[in-house]
């Protein structure tokens, strides 16, 4: 079932509510301002609901925050960007099949500007221009979010307090670990933030004295390790809510997986977020069969086997492996994106 056009402003007027109220069991009334969606208000928001594929919410400032509905049968990328008709016979300038990515402060022009080439794709857009000057066109974005999915079920109410609840989670989890550090939050966020490597594991017995042994050798060479356990419990999340928050602020992941316990689950969780992940096997046990075919479905998970007495050398061998995946990542998308190539 498709997202209709009450659905999809009751889901904004849940998420807003949804964002004032648990940010305010949290944060100042200034500094809940400070929150992603909070900084665009106040705001018009139109929601555009396409009939064929994608929804999308543009955020224009405007002196009180109204919500509008558009729907349409053309394409959501259609109906946000306007395009002139001699523009949408010509090639997409990129197509985008990846969850997440975000363009900003940035001019695309002479070409029918963005695809999302499947569902589960989407993008956001801040400061972005588009035009053709051939065709008297401008197109300025001041900040759009564009899905490829317009099932009900993402939409909903409950999805609406869950993003919401997300976003202050990780705003709250950025301002904690800067005062850990005693830095500003613009030094944390602009430096220290991407050195934190999420920890998972076992935290019972010997599993708990593995992940002390594999903190220490992250922090030896610099890393910040960050056990899961040890992030502040927020609302009704559960752990697994609390890794994909904290996960996608990590610089990579590094799961002792050497024996049984709630990390198989995450496991899934990484895999389906598609961060760099190293698993650890201590002396070469393996937790469950269930994470052996984990490295041979996805090129960002490595399986290592390491000796106890030789944690350290293994964290740096895992952690080299993860930073060169992630340049690998970073120059394989500068040659794909055009906005990465001209910044």
């Amino acid at each position: 079932m498709n997202i209709t056009e009450n659905g999809i402003k009751s889901y904004i007027e849940t998420f807003l509510s949804s964002l004032d109220d648990t940010a305010a069991n949290f944060f100042s009334e200034d500094e809940t301002k400070e929150l992603l969606h909070k900084s665009l208000l106040p705001a018009k928001i139109i929601c555009y609901i396409s009939t064929q594929f994608g929804v999308a919410f543009e955020y224009i400032p405007d002196g009180e925050t109204s919500i509008e509905v558009i729907r349409g049968s053309a394409r959501v990328e259609d109906l946000l960007v306007k395009a002139p008709s001699g523009l949408r016979n010509v090639g997409p300038m990129f197509n985008i099949g990846a969850s997440n990515c975000g363009i900003e402060k940035l001019s695309l022009a002479d070409g029918f500007p963005f695809r999302l080439t499947k569902k589960e794709a989407s993008v956001t857009f801040r400061e972005v221009r588009f035009s053709a000057e051939a065709l008297g066109w401008v197109r300025d974005i001041e900040y759009a979010e564009v899905f490829g999915d317009r099932d009900a079920d993402s939409w909903s109410k409950e999805a609406a307090q869950s993003r919401a609840k997300d976003e202050v989670l990780a705003a709250l989890f950025i301002a904690q670990q800067a005062k850990r550090k005693e830095v500003s939050l613009h030094e944390y966020i602009s430096t220290l933030r991407e050195k934190t490597v999420l920890l998972l594991g076992d935290y019972k017995g010997e599993g708990q004295e593995r992940l002390d042994q594999i903190a220490e050798a992250l922090k030896d060479i610099g890393y910040d390790p960050l056990l899961i356990k040890d992030v502040q419990d927020f609302e009704h999340y559960d752990l697994a809510q609390k890794v994909v928050a904290i996960g996608s602020l990590s610089r990579f992941v590094v799961i002792d997986d050497s024996s049984p316990s709630g990390h198989l689950m995450e496991v899934e969780i990484c895999r389906n977020n598609r961060w760099v992940t190293v698993l650890l096997h201590a002396e070469g046990i393996r937790a469950s069969w269930m994470t052996a075919g984990a490295s041979i479905s996805s090129n960002v998970i490595l399986d290592k086997d390491y000796v106890l007495k030789s944690t350290k050398e293994a964290i740096s061998e895992v952690s080299k492996w993860a930073e060169d995946k992630l340049k690998e990542i970073e120059k394989s998308l500068n040659n794909v994106y055009p906005w990465k190539i001209k910044s």
